[in-house]
């Protein structure tokens, strides 16, 4: 209860100085393969898989908490898409950055979009030049301090999003898709 109400007064507050990038139809327009249906799923996780999450970095999973899983499947009924919806806290500065990470069958990424930043510290992370290189990139290839090309003043927001790659890797192997 007490992390709804916390949550709940973040939110409010980084609502004031939010920008928005993209809706999540459209970050999941640009990160899923195009013409196939959209399907989505949830999450729910128990107290080991928040555990597991918490452990990648800047985490606040709780049990109970369910994440939006979106997929796409081809022709033969294979998934051929996984998108992971996350809205992250960044508690030290009160802020929220909510993205979708986008991966291919073969783990590689397919995209992150940007739906919302709250830390205007934050903002060059939703810029297309920032993004564009994690398209077609193996995870660990992307990580902060191994690969990604991080923003100057924005170092604790490219690490949450280094986070949020590995949440998003571990949670598109372990969702349950039909």
């Amino acid at each position: 209860m007490m992390k709804s109400v916390s949550t709940i007064c973040l939110v409010l507050f980084a609502s004031l100085q939010a920008a928005t990038y993209e809706s999540l139809s459209g970050a999941l327009r640009k990160v899923l393969p195009s013409g196939q249906k959209v399907f989505k799923s949830k999450l729910v996780l128990d107290k080991a898989q928040a555990k597991i999450l918490n452990d990648f970095g800047h985490g606040d999973f709780l049990a109970d908490d369910a994440i939006d899983v979106y997929y796409t499947k081809d022709d033969k009924g294979q998934v051929s898409g996984t998108a992971v919806h996350l809205v992250e806290y960044l508690v030290r500065w009160k802020s929220t950055h909510t993205w979708v990470v986008g991966l291919a069958p073969d783990g590689k990424l397919t995209g992150i979009s940007v739906v919302e930043l709250t830390d205007k510290y934050a903002f060059p992370l939703g810029e297309a030049g920032f993004l564009k290189q994690f398209a077609g990139k193996a995870p660990p290839q992307s990580l902060y301090g191994k690969g990604m090309d991080a923003v100057s003043g924005a170092s604790e927001s490219c690490q949450l999003l280094s986070s949020s790659i590995q949440r998003a890797v571990w949670i598109s192997k372990n969702a349950k898709l039909p």
